[in-house]
């Protein structure tokens, strides 16, 4: 018997076009899902004050008195920064009245600005039916990027109206003959540096906002560019903040040299309102820098390469094996993006270099999962059915 067994089973095996010859087991294989695709740069950066705004003195009509602040005060608009005695009424008089023609020239030059920005924005359509909601989407974030360029440019205002009240306000203690003036903050801010040899710039005011700053290689630059998303986490703040590349520079940080490598640093607006980091925090940034959302994704273990094509292996569900031909896309972390050749919900094997005798519509089986077996679920079926289960198990071969 023990004979006759082998024999026949060698037979079959050993046999043209046998059936046993066309089977192949299958350990690994899953069902093809649908996922985000992230392709992120990882670097180290600073937390910086946003803007720094530099205060000059001109000593032509008149003489520096005192600073009426020092290092590490905080300032609003309006806070008095400096007093200055006026040496020439009339030459000064004419250099603050021409600061404040030019300061209202850029005022009427932002408000029409954002008025060209609101009619934009009036435009968007207000209403979509359930089909576009792509188009919503994309008008959603359109109206979101009016919005806060909008606001942008009103904070802008602000700042330069505070400036041409306190150049107005200097004017009118000229006409009232006054020696003394005082120069006032037009943002908020605090005082980072003060020249007390009186070289200009005079005064440093660094905002209260804050920004992240990190410097990229020469290769790393050659993929980021301005409004890609990024990341941004610290020790201080456990959460992760979201954030977006303001500023991508073209020139390199420090003079170019033979001998050493060029850095390129970028900028990054955090979006959330609520923050707690301060200048000088030292924090990890994600750069991303393509992503793609809701995409089919398998590993790339998954993906055969045969000269320019590429295929995975498909499971059908009449039990056999097919090769596809697929278009793949971002590849990230060992994870492929199928752009087509497949859709989702189709099992695929894994890791087909490691099935062997795989061939293109050959039979499968795969091993039977004894861990989702539960006995207290068999006991709960009568016995046509698990005959009926079992017989579909073989048959069908899944």
């Amino acid at each position: 018997m023990v004979i006759l067994f082998t024999g026949t089973n060698l037979y079959f095996i050993e046999k043209a076009n046998s059936k046993v010859e066309r089977e192949v087991r299958l350990n690994n294989w899953d069902f093809l899902k649908k996922d985000d695709l992230q392709k992120v740069l990882l670097k180290s950066g600073v937390v910086t004050s946003a803007e720094e705004t530099y205060l000059y003195f001109n000593d032509e009509f008149g003489s520096f008195k005192k600073f009426l602040v020092k290092e590490g005060d905080e300032v609003k608009a309006g806070t008095p920064l400096f007093e200055y005695e006026v040496t020439d009424f009339t030459g000064q008089k004419d250099v603050l009245e021409s600061e404040v023609d030019q300061l209202e020239d850029e005022i009427d030059s932002i408000e029409d600005n954002i008025s060209d920005l609101e009619r934009l924005e009036n435009s968007l359509p207000s209403s979509y039916d359930e089909e576009e909601m792509p188009l919503e989407a994309s008008a959603l974030e359109t109206e979101y990027d009016l919005k806060k360029e909008i606001a942008s440019r009103e904070l802008e205002i602000d700042r330069l109206e505070n400036q041409v009240d306190s150049l107005e306000s200097q004017i009118s203690d000229l006409e009232s003959y006054e020696t003394t003036l005082i120069v006032e903050s037009s943002s908020e801010g605090i005082v980072k540096d003060l020249s007390h040899s009186v070289q200009n710039p005079l005064m440093t005011i660094a905002s209260n906002a804050v920004i992240v700053t990190t410097d990229l290689t020469e290769k790393e630059i050659m993929d980021v560019e301005e409004n890609m998303n990024a990341k941004v986490q610290s020790e201080v703040e456990k959460k992760t903040k979201k954030g977006l590349v303001t500023h991508v520079s073209s020139l390199p940080k420090r003079d170019p040299h033979l001998q050493t490598d060029s850095m390129y640093p970028i900028k990054i607006q955090l979006q959330d309102e609520e923050n707690k980091l301060l200048p000088g925090h030292h924090v990890l940034v994600s750069v991303i820098t393509d992503e793609v959302k809701n995409a089919l994704v398998v590993p790339v273990t998954a993906v055969e390469k045969s000269g320019s094509k590429k295929h995975i292996w498909v499971l059908t569900d009449k039990g056999l094996v097919k090769k596809r031909t697929v278009e793949t896309g971002l590849q990230v972390d060992g994870q492929v993006q199928i752009k087509s050749g497949v859709k989702a919900g189709e099992s695929y094997i894994v890791n087909p270099d490691e099935v062997p005798a795989l061939r293109n519509g050959a039979s499968f089986i795969t091993a039977l999962e004894w861990d989702k077996i539960k006995l207290r679920d068999l006991k709960k079926m009568d016995r046509p059915e698990v005959l009926e289960n079992l017989l579909l198990g073989i048959l069908e071969r899944k």
